[in-house]
């Protein structure tokens, strides 16, 4: 029996009045909704960004910049994590808060390539653009991953598109055998790749981390400014 993928509600969190936390959009892909909640949404959530919603990739563009343009607003750090097709839109939510004149601090794109470039709603874009407001960008994919990455390796490689834009490949090779699904398991600790748990998802913690701090680094000059 196939599945045929439908937009599922957004996964709001319950957070407390107060937090200033990053604010993270997790959006998923293509069938892929129990799988970012059961691993990458549980995770982030779970050591301490509890400020994470995951979307569909289906789910509005203008939507999803909404509900991050609040976080601005309240001078929270923002960040958009998407795998698989929602790799794709998480660069689509970028461009949108580009016209809006709003800075995200992070875009982690996660197997954004291969045959999701087939689909209807990816012809005509570029994943590999980065916009010009997007401070730090980090791009993982696993050669050999047709689902998820580009035949040709240097087609997944994502380009800054300004001087002192930050924009990190990271590559795990074909002989380390990661699949399209294995690039974001998290739980349990024995089914995690090695590789994966080093070069993916420590690094998204670590990653998330720096915002925090950056955060309450700003928070604290701007007190004492006054």
């Amino acid at each position: 029996m196939i599945r045929i993928p439908f937009p599922q509600a957004p996964d709001y969190p319950d957070v407390e009045p107060g937090f200033d936390g990053p604010k993270v959009a997790a959006i998923h892909g293509l069938m892929g909704h129990d799988l970012m909640r059961k691993h990458l949404l549980r995770m982030m959530r779970e050591t301490g960004y509890r400020d994470a919603t995951m979307y569909s990739h289906l789910h509005p563009t203008k939507a999803i910049a909404d509900d991050l343009c609040e976080a601005v607003g309240a001078n929270r750090r923002i960040a958009i994590v998407g795998y698989s097709q929602g790799g794709f839109e998480a660069i689509k939510v970028a461009r949108e808060l580009a016209r809006r004149d709003i800075t995200v601090d992070l875009v982690v794109t996660i197997a954004a390539g291969g045959l999701g470039r087939t689909l209807p709603a990816q012809w005509g874009f570029n994943p590999r653009e980065m916009p010009a407001n997007v401070s730090r960008c980090l791009n993982f994919f696993s050669v050999g991953d047709r689902l998820g990455s580009d035949q040709k390796p240097e087609r997944n490689l994502v380009q800054a598109s300004r001087s002192g834009q930050y924009v990190e490949n990271i590559v795990f090779p074909k002989d380390e055998h990661i699949s399209h699904v294995r690039l974001v398991i998290c739980y349990p600790e024995s089914r995690v790749h090695p590789t994966v748990r080093a070069q993916l998802l420590d690094r998204l913690q670590t990653e998330l981390a720096t915002l925090t701090r950056q955060h309450h680094v700003s928070g604290s000059a701007e007190r004492a400014s006054k």
